[in-house]
């Protein structure tokens, strides 16, 4: 998805109508979606890292603070399934509510072959 998009997009959600007065609950599962996140959403609120660096996103085990975390989240940001299988199971329980934006999904994705 091109930067352009993306800020459109978040600039859409936070500057509209009841949501700009309130600060939004958002939760991002690695350390580059975060900090693409955090960039945006510079001056309104700080998202929550649920998979901290150095960490392998394939088999990971909540923290109760990452999981506390999601389970506050309007919204989360994550690479998808692929990446992060069991993360899928943990939003479906704690975030049922929040907005899910998978970002191999999100139109304009473009994925590299295996190198």
């Amino acid at each position: 998805m091109s930067r352009t998009l993306f800020h459109l997009c978040f600039a859409a959600m936070f500057l509209t109508g009841p949501a700009y007065a309130d600060r939004p609950q958002v939760a991002v599962d690695i350390a580059p979606v975060h900090s693409l996140v955090a960039q945006v959403m510079d001056g309104i609120a700080a998202p929550d890292l649920i998979i901290q660096p150095g960490a392998t996103p394939h088999e990971y085990s909540l923290r109760p603070s990452e999981a506390a975390a999601l389970q506050s989240a309007d919204i989360v940001f994550w690479i998808g399934p692929d990446l992060t299988p069991w993360l899928a199971e943990a939003i479906e329980t704690l975030a049922p509510t929040a907005a899910l934006t998978p970002l191999l999904d999100v139109d304009g994705a473009i994925q590299l072959e295996f190198r």
